[in-house]
């Protein structure tokens, strides 16, 4: 059984399934081993799709040979093979700029996944930022600036008038 991630217990979750068919007369279905270290991990899909930009953005590389036919089927995978092998300076020729645009796809793709993995930690620190108390200060009133020498001395003169 292949579920994504860790946050479900496939064991808890098997036992409840089978309890449940149990509980309605169905019989139970055959011992499922559940593996040891729990179910996959999670797949980043940013990740995922660079890699798998990653091994398909060479087209001339081919892929296997397989068919679907019966009887005839070992004809057509010789007569494949031999159109490869015979022709493949061509399809090489043929898909040479298909394998050029295929790499600045996946150049870009990189740059763009790069990008969205930096501004999603620049989100997750403003967020945890956002989510701190900030302790507000109030500004300490600020010093009076001193008279300056005209104010001084016509402070001065009206005292010593009066």
């Amino acid at each position: 059984m292949k579920l994504m991630g860790r946050d479900i217990p496939a064991r808890e979750l098997l036992a409840r399934i089978e309890e449940r068919l149990r509980t309605r007369g169905l019989p139970t279905s055959e011992q499922v081993d559940v593996p040891e270290q729990g179910v996959e991990p999670r797949v980043d899909p940013l990740s995922f799709n660079l890699q798998a930009l990653e091994e398909n953005a060479d087209a001339t590389r081919a892929l296997p040979l397989h068919t679907h036919r019966g009887g005839a089927g070992q004809f057509v995978l010789v007569a494949k093979w031999a159109f490869r092998k015979t022709c493949q300076v061509f399809i090489n020729e043929a898909l040479a700029r298909q394998r050029v645009f295929n790499g600045h796809v996946r150049d870009s793709y990189a740059q763009l996944s790069a990008e969205v993995v930096r501004l999603r930690s620049e989100v997750e620190a403003l967020r945890a930022a956002q989510a701190t108390p900030q302790v507000q200060t109030t500004p300490a009133q600020e010093p009076q600036p001193a008279p300056s020498r005209a104010r001084r001395s016509a402070k001065q003169s009206k005292a010593s008038e009066e």
